[in-house]
């Protein structure tokens, strides 16, 4: 009855409702796209030796038993205390940072994060400078929230920050210990120009730290929000290279001077990951296997990384040129080929092969490559593969 179907008359009984005036023209769907499972790359995710599944159902079990960790209640917008605080530990020691767990904000993957962070800035900032090639799925975000985007050209020199200068872009996204995808590496002194920038602009830099961790030579540049004297970088960091890409646990250090507009904002969105791998994280990382575990990784990719580079000399010859493999989980090479763009990437899907192309021009290709989830002993395989995706 609540419903409309039926009516109830006294004395007479219940009788259903005539909805014949009603035309409801049922059509069928239009243009139903056939579904396809997801590819399963033979290059993505992580190394499968690489984690310590034990000692994480350790952890999990524990976390799950604690009455302390009342897994009964929701867990905190920011993300839990217990992880922010060894998140700030991790960046202050492993990054050089100057970071209080005050300025730490969890949440699952980059793109939520700055959802957040345009919350935050909106009203004082609308135009964004990308590099190009850069991170897409960021610039999604701005134009999805319509902000001005202004693509910045990296040239052979790295990142010119002349026509940062130049342009009227108010915030930097800039990934600078291990651009993506090319590779580079932002030397000291351009960090301390950006920096100038931003502090004479009034602007933000957006530092996105993605994989700096994972190095096969030399030390660590410090993050650039290590050497902020001005309180103008907002860094990002994930641990979904790090550890497990199913982990979904990224998160944001902001400036102090943003936190009374976050504070005001911050009820407005719900924590998007899981207490309880927050929790089991932060033990993680208390515990000393975090760094146990960075330890480990970089001896597998390293690896892997001398493995990948060997077979493209050996098998390919002049024909792949590696440009720049010295960090990071993936490599990048230019190819001597005939083929097109729209054929290399038909080619690379049907040999389940996850490959970014940067560019095709004078009959080569470059285009940047994981490596990260092919198994060691298949790599001679792998890049034979390649091959003939590519030539």
């Amino acid at each position: 009855m609540a419903e409309g179907y039926i009516d109830n008359y006294p004395k007479k009984g219940y009788f259903i409702c005539d909805l014949s005036e009603y035309n409801f023209d049922i059509k069928a769907a239009k243009n139903i796209v056939e579904y396809h499972d997801e590819i399963i790359y033979l290059n993505d995710g992580v190394d499968k030796e690489s984690f310590d599944i034990s000692t994480w159902k350790r952890l999990y079990n524990k976390v799950i038993s604690d009455p302390k960790t009342n897994i009964f209640n929701s867990c905190s917008t920011q993300g839990e205390k217990f992880l922010r605080e060894e998140i700030a530990n991790f960046v202050n020691t492993m990054r050089g940072g100057h970071t209080d767990s005050l300025q730490v904000i969890v949440g699952a993957g980059v793109q939520y994060l700055l959802g957040i962070l345009i919350g935050i800035i909106k009203e004082d900032y609308n135009t964004v400078a990308i590099e190009k090639p850069g991170f897409n799925k960021a610039e999604f975000v701005f134009e999805d929230h319509m902000f001005n985007i202004r693509h910045i050209e990296i040239t052979d020199d790295g990142f010119p920050i002349h026509e940062l200068r130049k342009s009227d872009a108010e915030v930097i996204y800039i990934s600078p210990s291990h651009q993506y995808p090319l590779g580079t590496i932002m030397p000291v002194n351009k960090r301390m120009e950006l920096l100038d920038w931003a502090y004479k602009k009034n602007g933000l830099i957006i530092e996105d730290d993605y994989d700096s961790m994972i190095r096969y030579g030399g030390m660590p540049i410090p993050s650039l929000q290590g050497l902020d004297k001005n309180d103008c970088v907002i860094y990002l960091g994930s641990f979904s290279k790090m550890l497990l890409p199913s982990l979904r646990i990224s998160f944001m250090v902001i400036p102090k001077k943003l936190l009374p507009k976050y504070s005001e904002i911050k009820d407005r969105y719900t924590q998007s990951t899981s207490k309880i791998d927050q929790i089991v994280l932060a033990n993680f990382m208390k515990d000393g296997y975090m760094i146990k575990h960075l330890r480990k990784i970089k001896r597998i990719y390293k690896k892997k990384n001398s493995s990948l580079i060997s077979n493209f000399k050996n098998l390919l010859g002049d024909k792949v040129e590696v440009i720049s493999s010295d960090s990071g989980l993936h490599i990048v090479c230019e190819a001597h080929t005939k083929k097109d763009e729209q054929h290399i990437i038909k080619d690379a899907q049907n040999s389940r092969i996850l490959i970014n192309i940067i560019r095709i021009k004078n009959n080569k290709v470059m285009f940047s490559l994981n490596y990260s989830g092919v198994d060691l002993n298949k790599i001679q395989e792998f890049t034979i593969l390649l091959g003939k995706v590519l030539l």
